[in-house]
């Protein structure tokens, strides 16, 4: 179904890329032509070219929390993107695009490991060729040691007080 096919009452997914959350919606009214300074939105004639000739429809969507919101999108299409959020006519849609979104994750997630080795690498080059970065790093470290004495400290000090 494509959303110039909805009518009052057909059901309608919302998938926000951003926020992870899924919402059911309802169709409130048929979809009408979205004018914009008086004449119907139409894509410029070029042959050949995705939603050649296509025009706009607004499509007015009622969530299962009871808020209203209006959607300009491609009457030919069923499925629309606006920011984040993923609008469209078929269940089907959405969940490709919760696919997509994990696999993506997983792909981070699977080359974090080499990231980390950049960051090491890098660090490493930087150390040998950056004398100011060489120099912080040492200060760095120094501080570090520090702190962990002066924490060690601070705990012998309370044991001592409790006996």
């Amino acid at each position: 179904m494509i959303f110039r096919d909805l009518k009052a009452g057909f059901p309608i997914y919302l998938f926000d890329r951003a926020s992870r959350k899924f919402k059911q919606g309802k169709v409130t009214t048929n979809p009408c032509p979205d004018f914009e300074n008086g004449k119907q939105n139409v894509m410029a004639a070029m042959p050949g070219m995705p939603n050649y000739g296509a025009r706009n429809v607004k499509v007015n969507v009622q969530t299962e929390d009871g808020k209203q919101s209006i959607y300009s999108v491609v009457d030919t299409e069923q499925t629309a993107y606006s920011d984040t959020l993923v609008i469209s006519c078929s269940k089907e849609s959405i969940i490709n695009e919760v696919n997509a979104l994990k696999n993506q994750a997983t792909d981070i997630i699977n080359k974090m490991p080499d990231f980390e080795q950049t960051v090491k690498d890098c660090d490493h080059l930087l150390s040998e060729l950056d004398t100011s970065f060489r120099d912080q790093q040492r200060t760095n470290q120094r501080l570090d040691k520090m702190e962990n004495k002066l924490d060690e400290i601070f705990k012998f000090v309370k044991s001592q007080k409790q006996e």
